[in-house]
């Protein structure tokens, strides 16, 4: 069979085409095997990162450049120290740090790199007691500004963290926060372009906040100004509480540095609410912010968070159940130690400590370590709160002093979260003056002190029949006093006096009542913890002279012994006092008698 003679030139031609290709590609390949050389790899990379940072590049592992799929530069065991002068651990440690680079753009002066991997990588912001940060320098702050300066052309790929912790510490305040990075993929990087990023990790270590999974948009400016986040989009678990959170901010690296969060919604379990806030970096630094929303569960919020840790024997102290309250605690209040807040808080609902409020409305103010609440104000069932606290974290443990008004309508009503509804009804004032050491609720129900006033009106004590005892008391029937003064109830016309607070005891001195039948006076006390009841009352109606009546049992429970002796002796006094002054009256009788004859 004849051959095409047209075919051979164009296969010579091909192979002389892929001949030439294999050798150009040998020949680069070659070129850039004996160029980028190991050391001198390290040597560029140490140099720059000196000159840009001012800081120490150490690669202890291998460097070297990967060809296929791309040019890439991967380093292994990666280490880069914080600034002069600063005593700490160093900025950065990795594993391996992966970077494909573009090499037509290097020829222009530009920077331009693909995609940048890092794996298994360990960041520290630490600050250390001369108050230098291992992130001095980084931002060019210490360089004077220049406002209209564009910054250096530079671009990457995509930038892919995995396995990353973030440790913040201050050697000052022997503070620690953690930071894990599951995976954090940051799309094609350019200046004044927005950068789509993502977040998947955790805060604490155990996690505190767990299955962060953050969304967003990031425009970092070429020149001047701040740092634009839009599109934020953050869904979260708080140790069982599902939690979100929207909006848009802005960074401005300063300095001082300073953040601002606005067109906010946070999303708590079923809970939304609008917020907005603003953070000033400095010695102290400042947070300013507003949350408005429906419904916020208190109870739940403080549930979900660890618990304090108990105190360890080189703290010092006992660590009994008796001085719990000075062990350590780790609420997140501590943080306003440290940093100032003034935040104000609107709410449609608000639980706390079995108590709901509506129509809330607060400022909380923390500066140089003292927290004000003022007000707090709101409605509540049955009647209104209206209360001023205080809380100095500086001293050890923290001091918590509230003054509450209570102004109720139907103290049954506003009783009935905690069950006391059916001990006592009526409506008045309660005023309140307390004081407590502690943040947590068992610190500050063991350590609560204080005194107050109250003054209610046409109301009834259930569990006691006083009117039904002193009428069986009259007729001298102590059986029956006794059965029908246990169980009913006692309906008062007023009910007022003081009140004190202390070791877990609630005293009622001269506490005065007075009911259709009697006047009532006595000294009660009431244990907090089991409802435990002591003291005595004296009760007086217009067929009985004051009988004393001692109080015994529980709340729940209550036990009345009546002083009938001592009633008797009264009466047998006042028998003899009326006798002798009948006697007395009868004998002055008979003397004006005889002067008048």
């Amino acid at each position: 069979m004849a051959r095409n003679p047209r075919r051979r030139p164009y296969m010579r031609t091909l192979l002389i085409f892929l001949a030439a290709i294999v050798v150009i590609i040998l020949g680069l390949w070659a070129t850039l095997v004996l160029y980028f050389d190991e050391e001198k790899l390290k040597q560029i990379a140490t140099e720059q990162v000196r000159a840009q940072t001012g800081r120490e590049l150490i690669i202890n592992g291998p460097l070297k450049l990967d060809f296929f799929p791309g040019i890439s530069l991967v380093a292994s065991d990666v280490e880069l120290s914080g600034p002069e002068n600063y005593s700490g651990p160093d900025l950065f440690t990795a594993d391996e740090f992966r970077m494909s680079l573009s090499l037509m753009p290097l020829l222009s002066g530009n920077v331009e790199t693909g995609d940048i991997g890092l794996q298994k990588a360990e960041v520290n912001i630490h600050t250390d007691l001369s108050g230098v940060s291992s992130l001095d320098g980084l931002a060019g702050g210490d360089a004077p500004a220049e406002t209209d300066a564009p910054r250096s052309s530079v671009s990457t790929g995509q930038i892919l963290l995995s396995g990353i912790r973030l440790n913040v510490t201050d050697a000052a305040t022997d503070s620690r926060q953690v930071f894990v990075v599951e995976r954090l993929q940051v799309d094609s990087f350019s200046y004044d372009k927005p950068v789509p990023f993502e977040f998947q990790g955790s805060l604490g270590d155990p996690p505190v906040i767990s299955d962060i999974d953050l969304k967003g948009e990031v425009v970092v400016p070429s020149g001047a100004g701040p740092i634009q986040i839009a599109r934020l989009e953050v869904d979260a678990d708080l140790s069982g509480v599902a939690m979100g959170l929207s909006g848009s901010g802005e960074i401005q690296p300063g300095p001082p540095m300073a953040a601002s969060f606005s067109d906010g919604r946070i999303r708590l379990g079923d809970s939304e609410f609008e917020a907005a806030f603003s953070y000033t970096d400095g010695p102290r630094p400042m947070i300013e912010a507003t949350l408005e929303g429906e419904m916020l569960d208190v109870d739940a919020l403080l549930a979900s968070l660890p618990a304090a840790p108990t105190q360890s024997p080189e703290a010092g102290g006992d660590v009994d159940g008796d001085s719990a309250g000075d062990a350590p605690e780790d609420s997140p209040l501590l943080l306003l130690r440290d940093m100032d807040l003034d935040a104000e808080l609107t709410l449609e609902e608000m639980k706390i400590s079995g108590l709901t409020l509506n129509s809330i409305r607060t400022r909380l103010l923390a500066k140089n370590g003292i927290v004000t609440i003022d007000p707090l104000s709101g409605a509540l069932a049955g009647g209104r709160l209206d209360a001023v606290g205080r809380v100095d974290l500086n001293a050890e443990p923290p001091s918590v002093s509230l003054s509450p008004v209570f102004d109720l309508e139907n103290l049954g009503q506003a009783l009935a979260p905690w069950g006391m509804d059916r001990f006592l009804t009526g409506s008045g004032v309660l005023d309140l003056e307390l004081n407590a050491r502690g943040l947590d609720v068992k610190s500050i129900l063991g350590s609560l002190s204080g005194d107050g006033e109250y003054d209610f009106r046409d109301g009834s004590i259930k569990g006691l029949n006083l009117d039904g005892m002193v009428e069986s008391l009259a007729a001298r029937n102590i059986a029956e006093a006794v059965r029908t003064g246990v169980g009913g109830t006692t309906e008062f016309q007023t009910l007022e006096g003081v009140l004190s607070i202390q070791d877990g005891t609630i005293s009622l001195p001269g506490m005065q009542i007075i009911t259709e039948l009697l006047g009532i006076s006595g000294d009660v006390r009431l244990g907090m913890a089991d409802l435990s009841l002591d003291g005595q009352i004296r009760v007086e109606g217009e067929r009985l002279n004051q009988i004393p009546i001692a109080l015994e049992g529980t709340l729940t429970q209550p036990r009345l012994v009546p002083d009938v002796g001592e009633a008797l002796k009264e009466e047998a006094g006042r028998r003899v006092m009326d006798f002798l002054k009948k006697r007395s009256e009868r004998e002055e009788e008979k003397e004006d008698g005889s002067d008048g004859g």
